[in-house]
């Protein structure tokens, strides 16, 4: 079935509001090398995964839908990286759990993978975590969707973490101009997707949930939200 996340992620790159040379520079933060393993889950379409590969990282990337992995496979594929992403459709704790311990863990916005202790788990001594999400300025309008997820205020994710045992090294607020690039990318996405199809069955339901999302991440709501990208190092 056709959905806004498989509409929009084919065509937007980094799906957060993000910009890759911020991600980059946390990174170059790290010691990791060459040839070390990581993991990038909840990886959507592998556009994080694949900015870890050109790092020269060997990474699994993991989605729990498989029409995202299918996705992502393809982007992988397209950019002649298959020998060095692999990804996999299914639970990010099961997989992660098994095939780890990795020198990075990566997830991005992806709101389920909130238990800092079991991420740590998965993290070999002395390697890192890059991680990042919405998080709270203050308490939520009325009129802001929580849609039961667990997100947190900035000292409240800092704190998980910190519980867990993980060293906070960076932290990079998204700016206004990340996020109205992040919405224009997602809009844009659907405008081209539906002008190519027009007849299309899910076009309402995807434009629908594409004027929601930009809604949602309207200026006047980043007063109460914001994302956050975050380097932990797990000491040796």
């Amino acid at each position: 079935m056709t959905t806004f996340n498989l509409v929009a992620y084919e065509r937007i790159g980094m799906a957060n509001p993000v910009p890759e040379a911020a991600i980059n520079e946390a990174l170059d933060l790290s010691d990791l090398k060459p040839g070390e393993p990581a993991a990038e889950l909840g990886c959507g379409n592998a556009a994080l995964a694949i900015m870890l590969a050109r790092r020269g990282l060997r990474v699994l990337a993991v989605d729990r839908g498989e029409e995202m992995a299918a996705l992502a496979t393809g982007k992988v594929e397209a950019e002649g990286l298959a020998d060095h992403v692999r990804v996999i459709a299914g639970e990010a704790s099961e997989i992660a759990g098994s095939e780890g311990p990795f020198r990075l863990v990566s997830a991005l916005g992806t709101t389920a993978l909130t238990d800092f202790e079991a991420l740590a788990s998965w993290i070999a001594p002395g390697g890192w975590l890059l991680w990042g999400d919405i998080f709270w300025r203050e308490e939520p309008w009325a009129h802001l969707p929580r849609g039961g997820l667990d997100y947190d205020t900035d000292a409240g994710w800092r704190g998980r973490a910190g519980r867990a045992g993980l060293e906070l090294i960076h932290a990079r607020f998204s700016d206004d101009g990340d996020w109205a690039a992040y919405v224009a990318r997602l809009k844009h996405a659907v405008e081209d997707w539906a002008a190519e199809n027009p007849d299309h069955p899910s076009r309402r339901r995807v434009e629908m949930r594409a004027n929601a999302t930009a809604a949602m991440y309207a200026p006047e709501n980043l007063r109460t939200l914001g994302f956050v990208l975050y380097l932990f190092r797990k000491p040796e």
